[in-house]
């Protein structure tokens, strides 16, 4: 593989970890910051890299696939974060015992 897809390989997950982070810490308004630049980024490399028409159907397909990989991402963090406070919640200590 060429050291371009490398780096956009390492910018996907650069963006999914963002997202995650953004969910395991409760940020919403974070988060949709972050899945707007991500998508902005993806529709800037497919327009200006790539020469696609935006409106291109391989294109709203990246787009959406972007989309769910966001949404994914930070759905996993909030599931993370909250297992990681409730078990924190659920800790027995020795003045409990």
């Amino acid at each position: 593989m060429s050291g371009t897809v490398y780096v956009l390989i390492a910018v996907l997950v650069t963006w999914m970890l963002a997202c995650a982070h953004c969910g395991y810490v409760r940020r919403p308004g974070r988060f949709v910051v972050v899945l707007l630049v991500g998508l902005l980024l993806n529709l800037g490399w497919m327009v200006w890299g790539l020469r696609a028409d935006p409106f291109e159907v391989n294109v709203m397909i990246a787009q959406a696939a972007a989309l769910v990989y966001g949404l994914c991402a930070g759905c996993i963090g909030w599931f993370a974060g909250r297992i990681r406070r409730a078990w924190l919640d659920s800790r027995v200590t020795e003045t409990d015992v």
